[in-house]
């Protein structure tokens, strides 16, 4: 007989059924109570727009799929740039998990088109992998304790057991190169290296895959390469000569792309880290504001 004393609700609806109904109401919840932090924080936005500044925001929603920078973002931004005109000073408020590097180069260009100064970016919590591109391509970074930016190594979707999953494409030369290494080494030994060599006719080894990789790899150190010396380098550190901000500039796309040093891709790299670069932390003096859940 069935237990009298469990709710006859639960009697009626499989647990599974129940636990996915509430976290959908949770979700409901979570979204009104977002929308109405928006509409009581909307004075937040005239504090940064000052007389002599005009600001744009892209925000993200995170985990939603259409979440990532990409070619769809180009005509929202035209048309926003468009709408203020070509400005002295300009800030562009970003919140994104990242995307397509090639539209976050667009996306800086079309930007430092419509201004003729000073471009800054407002990082109110997180600008990662490619969101970041955008913020290494400003003069200048503002963000808060909470702010973050993350490593550029570019990052290959594959399909494992039947699972979408993002790898970084370091991993698949650096599998590679292991692969390799062993096959010589088991050649050398006179041992088996059949199943070496099954691993490396996986299309994820394939040459013209691992030297697509490469090149993504290059992409972004030379983006850092060519924006920071005439940008944020310039603004930071106006005492140095062109060639030693360029080799800086190298320094830091090293970092950034390195694997070995960030290990994973959405590791935090915090205010204190950037000050090396020019990032002005904290935000607003040592004031903590919140807008939809963005830390500033």
């Amino acid at each position: 007989m069935p237990n009298s004393t469990v709710d006859p609700k639960i009697q009626r609806e499989p647990i599974l059924q129940k636990v996915l109904k509430e976290i959908g109401e949770a979700n409901q919840s979570a979204d009104r109570i977002r929308n109405e932090s928006i509409l009581k924080n909307t004075s937040l936005i005239p504090q940064l727009e000052k007389d002599d500044r005009k600001l744009i925001a892209y925000i993200a929603k995170i985990g939603s799929p259409n979440s990532a920078i990409s070619s769809d973002d180009i005509a929202p931004f035209g048309s926003m740039l468009s709408t203020i005109g070509e400005v002295d000073n300009l800030d562009l408020m970003i919140h994104s998990p990242g995307g397509n590097g090639v539209v976050a180069e667009k996306i800086v260009d079309m930007c430092r088109h419509y201004c003729k100064k000073n471009f800054r970016v407002i990082v109110p919590n997180m600008a990662k992998s490619a969101a970041t591109l955008i913020s290494l391509g400003a003069d200048e970074i503002l963000m808060g304790y909470c702010s973050e930016l993350g490593p550029i190594d570019p990052q290959k979707v594959i399909n494992i057991a039947g699972v979408m999953q993002q790898i970084s494409g370091q991993s698949f030369i650096q599998a590679r190169k292991d692969l390799l290494k062993d096959l010589q080494k088991s050649k050398n030994q006179g041992l088996d290296y059949t199943g070496l060599l099954q691993q490396l006719a996986f299309s994820s080894m394939d040459p013209a895959f691992i030297l697509e990789c490469e090149k993504e790899v290059e992409f972004s150190k030379d983006f850092v390469k060519k924006r920071l010396p005439e940008g944020m380098l310039k603004v930071k550190f106006p005492s140095l000569s062109l060639s030693q901000r360029k080799r800086k500039a190298s320094s830091i796309a090293r970092n950034l792309t390195s694997t070995d040093r960030r290990f994973i891709h959405g590791r935090m790299i915090g205010p204190a880290e950037c000050s090396t670069l020019g990032v002005k932390y904290p935000l607003f003096g040592t004031t903590c504001l919140k807008v939809s859940g963005l830390c500033f």
